[in-house]
C-alpha cells in the first residue's frame, strides 16, 4: 500500500517497521500541515508553559529547533520520528485532512499502535472526519473542558506531575482567546476531489486491515510454535506442520476446480479424460458391449469435444477452450500433488482406504467427478 504525499513523496505502509536512521523519537510527534503552523506554534507553546513539556521533547517538523535539521532528508527524518514517540498530536483541520502526507502519517500512528490525540479544529466536525478517524476518542481544540481532559492524558502518559493548576488555567484560556485569531488567518484548503479523498480513505482502510491480517498470522505462527514444543515424534510434526500450512485446503481447492470443469463437461467426456490423462488408457467405441456410452461418445465427438479415429478410439481435444482449461486445471492439481507431503496422502489413505493418485480411478470418483462412480472402468 503506498500513500504519496502532496510533495510527489511516499511512504510504504507495507514494509514494517518503518527504516530508522539512528535516531531516538521525540515523545511528543506533534502530526499537522505545513499550512497550519501557526496553529501548530501556538499548540507548542501551551504545551510548554501549560503542560510543563520541555521544548527537547518535541517533534514539530514546521517549527524552528523542533523540525528537521538542515541537510537531512525530510522524509527519512519524519520515518524516524514516527518510529516509538509516547504520544502523537494530531491538529485535525481542513488543510491536513487534504493533505496525503498528513494522511500518512495518521495512518502510520494508528498501523504502528502509538497513543494518538486527534484535535478536532473548526470549522471541521464530528461528522467530517468519521470516516478516517471511526473508532477513535476525537478532543476538539476550542473546548477549555477537552483541553483539561487532554492534559491530565498526558501527565498520564508523559509521566508529568501536571501541578500549577491556576498557572495551567491561565495558559489555557489565553491560548483559547487568541485561538479564533489564529483560525482566520490560516490559508484556506486546496480543493479537494471527492474522489481523491475518498481513495485516500480507502487506502487507510486498506492499511488497517493490513495490520488485522499481520496479527492474525502472528497469533498462527504463535499457536504453531507451541504445538511443535509439545510434538513427541517427527509424525506428530508433520501433522501439525500440515494443518497449519493450509496444504489440506489447498488441495481441496484444486479440486474443486477440475471437478467443476468436469462437472460441466458430458459424462462420458469426464470419463475419457480420467482414462486418458489420469490412467494413460484410451476408449474404444463398443456398441455392442455399451450402447449407451458409444452413443454419448458419438455426441461428444458432434460437439468437437473429443476425437474418434477409425479404430474407434477417443482422444481429447486439446484445441477445444473448455478442454484446454480442463487440461490447465488438470497440470495445476498434479504438479501439486506430487510436492504435496506424505501425511497429506496418508490421510487420504487412511480415510477412503484406496491410493492418493490421479492414476487411480477411484480417486476421479471420490475426489473430481462423482458422476464416474456409476462408470465401468
Amino acid at each position: 500500500m503506498m500513500l504519496v504525499s502532496d510533495a510527489g513523496l511516499s511512504f510504504d505502509l507495507r514494509k514494517s517497521p518503518w527504516k530508522q536512521g539512528g535516531i531516538m523519537s521525540k515523545d511528543i510527534f506533534i502530526s499537522h500541515a505545513v499550512k497550519d503552523k501557526k496553529l501548530a506554534d501556538a499548540l507548542v507553546d501551551l504545551l510548554q508553559t501549560g503542560f510543563g513539556v520541555n521544548s527537547d521533547q518535541i517533534f514539530c517538523s514546521s517549527l524552528e529547533s523542533l523540525g528537521i535539521p538542515i541537510g537531512v532528508n525530510f522524509v527519512d527524518y519524519i520515518k524516524d520520528e514516527i518510529q516509538s514517540p509516547k504520544v502523537v498530536l494530531a491538529l485535525i483541520t481542513p488543510n491536513y485532512l487534504a493533505s496525503q502526507f498528513c494522511l500518512c502519517e495518521l495512518g502510520a500512528a494508528w498501523a504502528m499502535y502509538h497513543q494518538l490525540f486527534p484535535l478536532l479544529v473548526q470549522p471541521l466536525t464530528f461528522e467530517d472526519v468519521k470516516g478516517v478517524l471511526t473508532g477513535v476518542q476525537i478532543t476538539e481544540i476550542n473546548s477549555a473542558m477537552s483541553l483539561s481532559e487532554l492534559r491530565d492524558q498526558f501527565n498520564k502518559a508523559l509521566g508529568l506531575k501536571g501541578d500549577h493548576s491556576a498557572r495551567w488555567e491561565a495558559k489555557r484560556n489565553a491560548f483559547l482567546l487568541k485561538l479564533p485569531k489564529i483560525l482566520k488567518k490560516l490559508p484556506e484548503v486546496d480543493q479537494v476531489s471527492a474522489m481523491a479523498h475518498a481513495k485516500v480513505v480507502s487506502e487507510l482502510v486498506d492499511v488497517k486491515q493490513y495490520m488485522v491480517d499481520q496479527e492474525v498470522e502472528l497469533d498462527n505462527l504463535k499457536a504453531l510454535v507451541a504445538k511443535l514444543e509439545k510434538a513427541k515424534d517427527k509424525k506428530e510434526v508433520a501433522d501439525i506442520k500440515r494443518v497449519h500450512s493450509g496444504e489440506a485446503d489447498a488441495l481441496e481447492q484444486f479440486e474443486i476446480e477440475v471437478g467443476i470443469q468436469l462437472e460441466g463437461l458430458p459424462r462420458c467426456v469426464s470419463y475419457v479424460a480420467c482414462k486418458e490423462i489420469g490412467l494413460g488408457q484410451s476408449v474404444v467405441i463398443n456398441s455392442f458391449k455399451d450402447p449407451d456410452l458409444a452413443d454419448d461418445l458419438q455426441a461428444a465427438a458432434g460437439q468437437q469435444l473429443i476425437h474418434v479415429d477409425d479404430r474407434g478410439a477417443c482422444s481429447l481435444n486439446d484445441s477445444h477452450p473448455k478442454i484446454k482449461k480442463l487440461m490447465k486445471l488438470y497440470r495445476a492439481l498434479d504438479k501439486f500433488m506430487e510436492g504435496a507431503s506424505v501425511s497429506l496422502s496418508e490421510e487420504f489413505e487412511m480415510e477412503h482406504e484406496t491410493t492418493f493418485s490421479l492414476g487411480n480411478s477411484e480417486y476421479w470418483a471420490i475426489r473430481l467427478d462423482s458422476r464416474l462412480q456409476k462408470v465401468s472402468f
